[in-house]
């Protein structure tokens, strides 16, 4: 069975997959911003599935400071990562810069995800099937990078910050597969789903947090993706993400745009 840690475990379909993957028999690490969240997340899923392997950890992902301590902590406890399963996001409905000065969307959407991956790769690499699964959303398509607004310094739109936010998401998947070929680095369209999120960035309802899970569980556990890398999901099948995310050059120019600017808090 993997070790899984699952990014925004507290609710919604952080929570649902975390119940999944113990069900599983999988051990799952349930990360959220606060130890007593963390542990309430924990209670919840032993509620549903009684002798769960769980264990927790905490740091706010717009605090990149905190996501390196983090990464510390888990590095130090942990034998071994089979899996990191980036779920945690946001919607932020006005500017907001976070604790490092970045937009609050990019800070926790796409930042964060980048270092936590990278402090990371040490306990990925003593995995025998190394996963690194990125929520993403369909609305990268409507995304773009502007290397000259990338912290809405020039213009701010809470749902194209959110969509260039899954975008980067996308092209950071897609170059993590090219970069480190020894681990699978996928992405993946969650559906509709009936989240916080969603009601807080539509105004709608959706679909059901099984549904949502489902494709994050396939990612993580399924012996049928077991090779398969630099890939777009949705409903547990292989679709067709933006031109712009299948763009090389772009995946590279964002990667050492990211490098840069967040040199102060990589390995």
């Amino acid at each position: 069975m993997s070790t899984i840690l699952v990014t925004g475990a507290t609710d919604g379909i952080g929570l649902e997959a975390a119940k999944e993957l113990a069900r599983l028999g999988h051990e799952v690490v349930l990360h959220s911003r606060d130890a007593e969240k963390a542990l309430q997340a924990a209670d919840k899923v032993r509620q549903s599935v009684p002798g769960a392997r769980l264990q927790t950890t905490c740091a706010d992902l717009s605090d990149l400071g905190r996501v390196v301590q983090m990464a510390h902590e888990l590095n130090a406890r942990l034998h071994g990562l089979d899996v990191l399963l980036h779920n945690a996001g946001v919607y932020m409905p006005a500017r907001q810069l976070s604790a490092n000065g970045f937009e609050m969307t990019l800070a926790v959407n796409y930042c964060a995800p980048f270092v936590l991956t990278r402090w990371l790769l040490p306990l990925l690499k003593q995995s025998a099937d190394p996963r690194v699964v990125t929520v993403s959303s369909v609305v990268h398509r409507s995304g773009r990078i502007a290397f000259d607004n990338m912290n809405g310094e020039r213009e701010f739109d809470a749902y194209h910050a959110y969509a260039n936010s899954k975008l980067a998401d996308t092209l950071f998947a897609n170059a993590l597969a090219h970069r480190e070929a020894w681990l699978c680095s996928n992405s993946l369209h969650p559906g509709v789903i009936d989240t916080k999120l969603l009601h807080a960035g539509y105004n709608m309802k959706g679909d059901t947090l099984q549904h949502g899970a489902r494709t994050s569980i396939y990612l993580a556990t399924s012996r049928e993706v077991k090779g398969v890398t630099g890939c777009y999901f949705d409903d547990c099948k292989v679709a067709q993400c933006s031109a712009l995310a299948l763009d090389h050059e772009l995946d590279d120019a964002l990667w050492r745009w990211t490098e840069h600017t967040l040199r102060d808090w990589l390995p």
